[in-house]
């Protein structure tokens, strides 16, 4: 199967969620997931505004990548703010699944310093 052009997958997502947004208008509650599509909309909705600022740019992977570096450390340090507060005080399965990969990028950033 070969893929769509990404032009006609930005085309199909836009229509996608402009029917979505008219159904969600007639709902007569929030439909299950709709927190975690809100999540992954507002993630996608920064990255395209990364990609477009960058586009101007001569150094466009560098300024997408410290972009995206930027967004990390927002998410860590609120993470952790949450952790400190209180707020988050149970263990859940994806606090397993982050350490690990944080374990890694610890990892990955020491060989980038002695690069």
């Amino acid at each position: 199967m070969t893929e769509m052009p990404l032009s006609q997958r930005v085309s199909t997502i836009r229509t996608m969620l402009d029917q979505l947004d008219a159904q969600l208008s007639e709902a007569k509650a929030p439909p299950e997931g709709l927190e975690d599509l809100k999540h992954t909309v507002d993630t996608l909705r920064t990255s395209v505004w990364a990609v477009l600022s960058a586009s101007k740019s001569t150094n466009y992977h560098a300024l997408v990548e410290r972009f995206r570096l930027r967004r990390a450390l927002d998410l860590t340090r609120s993470m952790l703010a949450d952790m400190e507060s209180g707020k988050t005080n149970a263990l859940q399965p994806e606090h397993v699944e982050l350490q690990i990969l944080s374990q890694q990028l610890i990892e990955r950033i020491g060989r980038l310093k002695r690069a």
